[in-house]
C-alpha cells in the first residue's frame, strides 16, 4: 500500500521574491533599494529597531506626509507646535534669564524636530508598510493583483504640495506675529512726555527757594558789625559811666538800630541766589549721579494714574521698578524706569520684558 505523498516544503526563494515584489509596489519608485536590506533585518530579527534615515530627519514632516504615515504626522504636528508655543509663551518668563540659555532651549526643540524623525522613521514606516501588505493580500487572490492595489495606494505627489503649503502658512504666521510686535510695543504718544520733559531742565530756578541759607549768612554778618557798634559805644559809655550810669543805655539802644539798619542790606546779598539756584538746580539733577549700573527708559507720565498702572504691570512681571518725579513748565510728571542692573545684557532681557508687555523701553548705561 503506498503512502500518501508528502506536501513539498515552500520555496523559500519565492517567497522572498514574492515579499520584495510587496515592498517594492508599497514603496514606490522612491529610494526603495535602501529601504529593502533594513526592512529584510527587520524581518530576519522579528522587531523593527532604530535606524538613521536622513530622508526623514531633514524633512521631517514633508516625509512623513509623503509616506502618507498620517498618525505620526499629526502626532509629530502637534507635538511641535506645542513645543513652539510653550517656548513662546514663557519667553516673558525667561527674558531674566542669559540669553545663551533661551536660545539653548529652542536649539534642543529643533534638535529634537530632527532627530527623532531621523531615528524612528524607519520604523515607522516598516510597520505601516507590513499593514498595507497585510491587507492587499487579504483582498487579492494573486501577488500581481496585491501589487496593483500596493501601487494604487502608494506615496502620493500632492502630499509634498500639502506639507509645502503648511509650512509657508506656519512660517507666515510667525513672520506676521514678530513683525507686528515691535509696532504695539513702541506707542508713539509716549514719546510726547519726553520731549516736555527735556524742557524742565532750565526751570529748577523756582526751587531756588532754598536761597533763605544765603539770608541766614546775610543774618550772621550784622552780627559781626555789631562789635565795631561796641567800640563807639563803648567809648559813649565811657563818657556816660564817669557822669551818670541810667543815661548811656538810651544811647546804646541809638546805636543798635542804626546798625541793625543796615540789615535790610541783607537783600544786597540776593546776586548770590544765582549759585543757589545753581546748588538747587545741581540738587535737581543729584537723583542721576545716585543711579548705579544700567537700567531703561520705560516713559515719562503727565497722569499719575497712568505710570501708576504701568509700574504695578511691570512689578508684577517681576521687574525692580523706580517712579521719580520730574517738575516742568506744564506741571508735575513721573517718570517711570526699570533697574539697576549690573550688566547691560541684563537691562536688555529686562527691555524685551517691558516691550512684551505693551511699553516703551529704552536701555541706558551708568
Amino acid at each position: 500500500m503506498s503512502s500518501a505523498p508528502t506536501p513539498a516544503p515552500p520555496d523559500t526563494a519565492a517567497l522572498a521574491s514574492a515579499t520584495e515584489a510587496l515592498y517594492r509596489a508599497a514603496l514606490g519608485p522612491g529610494r526603495t533599494a535602501d529601504y529593502l536590506p533594513v526592512f529584510a533585518r527587520f524581518d530576519e530579527r522579528g522587531l523593527a529597531g532604530t535606524h538613521w534615515n536622513h530622508a526623514a530627519a531633514w524633512l521631517n514632516l514633508n516625509w512623513l506626509l509623503y509616506r502618507r504615515l498620517w498618525r505620526q504626522a499629526l502626532l509629530y504636528a502637534l507635538a511641535l507646535a506645542v513645543a513652539l508655543g510653550l517656548w513662546w509663551w514663557a519667553r516673558g518668563f525667561m527674558a531674566v534669564w542669559p540669553a545663551g540659555v533661551r536660545w539653548g532651549l529652542l536649539a534642543s526643540i529643533g534638535v529634537l524636530a530632527v532627530v527623532v524623525p531621523g531615528w524612528w522613521g524607519t520604523a515607522w514606516l516598516h510597520a505601516d508598510v507590513r499593514r498595507r501588505m497585510t491587507e492587499a493580500v487579504r483582498r487579492a487572490r494573486t501577488v500581481q493583483e496585491a501589487c496593483g492595489l500596493l501601487q494604487r495606494g502608494g506615496p502620493g505627489r500632492w502630499a509634498w504640495v500639502l506639507a509645502l503649503l503648511a509650512q509657508v502658512a506656519l512660517l507666515g504666521t510667525l513672520g506676521l506675529r514678530t513683525g507686528g510686535g515691535p509696532v504695539a510695543a513702541a506707542p508713539e504718544p509716549v514719546l510726547a512726555p519726553r520731549v516736555v520733559a527735556e524742557a524742565p531742565a532750565p526751570p529748577p530756578a523756582p526751587v531756588a527757594a532754598p536761597a533763605p541759607p544765603p539770608s541766614t549768612e546775610g543774618v550772621v554778618e550784622p552780627v559781626s558789625p555789631v562789635s565795631p557798634a561796641v567800640s563807639p559805644g563803648g567809648a559813649v559809655v565811657v563818657g556816660a559811666v564817669t557822669s551818670e550810669a541810667p543815661t548811656p543805655a538810651p544811647a546804646l539802644a541809638k546805636p543798635a538800630v542804626a546798625e541793625s539798619t543796615p540789615a535790610p542790606a541783607a537783600p544786597a546779598a540776593a546776586p548770590p541766589s544765582p549759585g543757589a539756584s545753581g546748588d538747587s538746580a545741581g540738587t535737581t539733577d543729584a537723583p542721576r549721579p545716585r543711579w548705579h549700573g544700567h537700567g531703561v527708559n520705560v516713559g515719562i507720565f503727565g497722569d499719575p494714574a497712568n505710570a501708576e498702572r504701568a509700574a504695578t504691570r511691570l512689578r508684577q512681571a517681576g521687574l525692580p521698578v523706580r517712579s521719580d518725579p520730574v517738575e516742568s513748565a506744564r506741571g508735575p510728571l513721573t517718570r517711570v524706569r526699570v533697574g539697576p542692573f549690573q550688566t547691560r545684557e541684563q537691562a536688555e532681557a529686562a527691555a524685551e520684558t517691558v516691550r512684551n508687555l505693551g511699553l516703551e523701553a529704552r536701555v541706558f548705561g551708568p
